[in-house]
């Protein structure tokens, strides 16, 4: 599967954030979101750029760290489903999805999706 990634990335909290394209390819159905994340970050840091910044705590659906907002859904498109629980066969080959820190005042973006 292929996608598009429209990833928010913010260095610092006062710093202005933006959305950053990345293409992926390679990404199986059975993979989690929190996967597909981590083989697009060997690719960044392969080619010398910085890793985008996520929660990845528990990755068992428990804990909750892993909240995003991905296509402006909370966890994703799935209810009841941490965003680590959700696999990529629930989009469509060649989409494109919009993937941003979940906010609230009390939850100041640090860094990217953090």
């Amino acid at each position: 599967m292929k996608f598009t990634l429209k990833i928010w990335r913010q260095e610092t909290p006062q710093s202005s954030g933006k959305f950053v394209s990345y293409p992926i390819d390679s990404i199986t159905g059975d993979m989690s979101f929190l996967e597909m994340l981590d083989m697009l970050n060997v690719e960044l840091v392969r080619k010398g750029e910085p890793a985008v910044e996520f929660e990845h705590d528990c990755r068992e659906g428990i804990c909750g760290s892993c909240s995003l907002t991905i296509n402006g859904c909370p966890h994703g498109p799935d209810t009841g489903t941490a965003t680590c629980q959700l696999h990529m066969r629930r989009f469509k080959d060649g989409e494109t999805l919009y993937i941003e820190p979940w906010r609230a005042r009390a939850f100041p973006v640090i860094k990217d999706l953090v």
